[in-house]
């Protein structure tokens, strides 16, 4: 029988890839039933670049049997055989998109999974942090729902209150999407931009294409969510594991 293949798309910026990135790319993504075809792309626009990896994914479908899209930035290096993790985790759940949950390259333990803002494209409700994501009362694998439940029961300064439930922001540093379903050709990544004045001095809106793309797979009826199964390591001025519980309680820009 064929194998399923799955089109693992790494964007690049200026040809460089971190050395463990490279090996979850091109050795160690998947040891089962799934036939791999790496594709790192060097462009300069993002959007862009991930735009033409994802329609490659499409025109791939039928001429290979490809069956999923997935995406490993270059500064991002999983756990062997993650993409066995993440696709067994996605059926699991019977989830459409699948992103591992990752903390940002600093020390605030935030991470770049969030809440989304009702009504609003550019600002997030909150992020999630670390310290919430690894708490015991906090589900492994979870969609919008499952996130607000669980802020709005965690203890003392984890918690966050009123909590909506319009959309789960997910990362495309690691995460993994079908691409057998008729909302698959209506989304795309874009980068939302835009200024306004707060308080009398002009600032910048924006939201990202990753949170765009989760956002718009959402409303056209996919099942979004985020994991923390899948251990990994964000790297920067230094590595930053989705491991450890560390860094802010919760976000201090949470806002509605």
């Amino acid at each position: 029988m064929e194998r399923e293949g799955v089109f693992l798309a790494c964007p690049l910026y200026d040809g460089r890839l971190d050395a463990g990135a490279a090996r979850s790319l091109f050795s160690t993504a998947s040891q089962q039933r799934l036939h791999v075809i790496p594709a790192p792309q060097t462009a300069s626009l993002l959007s862009a670049n991930c735009n033409s990896l994802w329609c490659a994914a499409l025109n791939a479908r039928e001429e290979s049997n490809v069956k999923w899209f997935a995406m490993l930035h270059a500064d991002i290096e999983p756990d062997w055989w993650w993409l066995d993790t993440l696709f067994a985790e996605a059926e699991r759940h019977g989830a459409d998109l699948l992103a591992a949950v990752v903390p940002l390259k600093d020390g605030t333990g935030l991470t770049s999974t969030a809440i989304a803002r009702p009504g609003s494209r550019y600002l997030p409700f909150c992020r999630l942090t670390m310290r919430q994501v690894r708490h015991e009362l906090f589900p492994e694998t979870f969609g919008i729902v499952e996130a607000a439940d669980a802020l709005e029961r965690l203890p003392g300064e984890l918690r966050v209150a009123g909590v909506p439930r319009e959309a789960l922001l997910v990362n495309t540093g690691c995460f993994v999407c079908r691409l057998d379903r008729p909302w698959c050709e209506r989304v795309w990544f874009t980068i939302n931009d835009a200024i306004e004045q707060v308080n009398g001095k002009w600032a910048v809106k924006t939201q990202s294409e990753d949170w765009t793309f989760s956002r718009m797979a959402a409303e056209q009826g996919a099942k979004v969510m985020a994991t923390r199964i899948l251990p990994l390591a964000h790297k920067g001025s230094g590595q930053f594991h989705s491991t450890l519980a560390w860094g802010y309680p919760s976000d201090p820009g949470c806002r509605l």
